[in-house]
């Protein structure tokens, strides 16, 4: 943006929807002592995983890019993948998964010289094997013939035979890990059933999945697989002090500065949850003129009038468009309430259904991200402006 001076607006530094730099991370401050412990405790001998759970937006992927960050500090070979792509996912695909990432973060590593191809003992196994660009063959492991899917305790001792000269630890962290629960977490206990094989042997292999994790077992208690297998790291919104140095170091790197008068209604509108934040911040940054160096509250209040309806509505979509039927009743309800709140008692008696019948469809949305249960039978909107999509989509209004 240009004005009649010839002024050009440094480029957006707010980029929702992409995971925050590294560098750039605020925050989390527990949770990453947490992973540095188990990642210290994994190098030891003593193997430890943990995971990473929390709603859609919430900023899993930048904690694992950060996780990743402090693996390689650590020098510990770390490997980021995604399994959002994955629809079916068996013992085999997740062994054959995990194999073929720990091959090209070896290939990658070799040619970038960070490792040597002369570390590797090219007749150590069989059968699956890499080729570098520079020649050099490195094997992984031998498959017992007959096998139904890859030997991955083999694969992963023979990778870390490999790697143990010149590595402390190798590190898996696993985005849009929700797939891991289905068939009653089998694969879940598969993983913890390697882990505990890799732990005789005393090779040190952590694994973190990520995603909109269930990390209750059916009656709340806490003690599912997941959880006894993967203790979750549970990433909630900003605090007011993380949401303030967020907005204060982005943008530090364009050489503005953020109006402390306009905090309140900033923090206000987007409870300090990272995806609406960063989306907010966008949209007001480009509504600056091009002289202007200061992001004040005139920007957000601009903002506020095509927020929700253009600028969050793909976001918001997932959570009440593509919803059945009857959930995107029981949200319409929570929406009519200014705090987006509900209890079974209350959707009852306004949906004319047993508590029997709303419970499948309230566990479904919780599972879904579009609402917390923040107390036996009571239940909240994830935030609070789902309920002014909910309200302008179903024609009955803004409250």
């Amino acid at each position: 943006m240009e004005n009649s001076n010839g002024a050009v607006k440094p480029p957006n530094p707010f980029n929702p929807g992409s995971p925050i730099d590294p560098a750039d991370f605020i925050g989390r401050a527990s949770e990453l002592e947490n992973f540095r412990q188990k990642l210290r405790q994994t190098a030891e001998g003593s193997l430890a995983s943990m995971a990473v759970a929390g709603g859609y937006g919430v900023g899993k992927t930048s904690f694992l890019h950060k996780c990743k960050t402090i693996a390689e500090e650590q020098n510990a070979l770390a490997i980021y993948f995604s399994l959002n792509e994955v629809d079916e996912l068996s013992r085999e695909t997740l062994a054959k998964v995990l194999i073929q990432r720990i091959q090209e973060k070896v290939r990658e590593e070799v040619i970038l010289k960070r490792l040597s191809s002369q570390l590797f003992n090219l007749n150590l196994l069989e059968r699956v094997r890499i080729k570098t660009e520079t020649g050099v063959e490195i094997s992984l492991v031998r498959e017992p013939k007959g096998d139904a899917y890859p030997n991955l305790h083999s694969a992963l001792s023979a990778a870390w035979n490999a790697l143990k000269g010149s590595k402390t630890a190798i590190v898996f962290l696993v985005d849009e890990a929700r797939v891991l629960e289905k068939n009653r977490a089998e694969l879940i206990l598969y993983l913890r059933a390697v882990l505990e094989q890799l732990q005789v042997s005393r090779v040190p292999v952590m694994v973190v999945p990520a995603g909109k994790l269930t990390i209750t077992g059916p009656t709340g208690s806490g003690f599912s697989p997941l959880v006894r297998t993967f203790p979750p790291a549970v990433l909630e919104n900003f605090s007011e002090a993380e949401t303030k140095a967020f907005i204060c170091r982005k943008l530090r790197q364009v050489n503005f500065v953020f109006a402390d008068s306009a905090f309140p209604h900033v923090f206000s509108v987007t409870e300090g949850h990272p995806f609406v934040l960063s989306a907010y911040l966008s949209a007001a940054y480009s509504k600056m003129p091009a002289d202007e160096t200061e992001l004040k509250e005139v920007y957000f209040k601009a903002t506020d009038l095509v927020f929700v309806k253009y600028v969050l509505a793909p976001f918001f979509s997932r959570f009440y468009d593509q919803a059945g039927p009857f959930s995107k009743r029981i949200l319409g309800v929570m929406a009519k309430d200014s705090a987006g709140e509900t209890t079974l008692s209350k959707l009852t008696g306004a949906l004319k259904k047993e508590a029997n019948e709303l419970s499948p469809h309230l566990a479904k949305l919780v599972q879904d991200g579009a609402i917390v249960r923040i107390d036996r039978g009571k239940y909240k909107l994830f935030h609070h402006l789902l309920g002014q999509y909910i309200r302008e989509k179903s024609g009955f209004g803004v409250t």
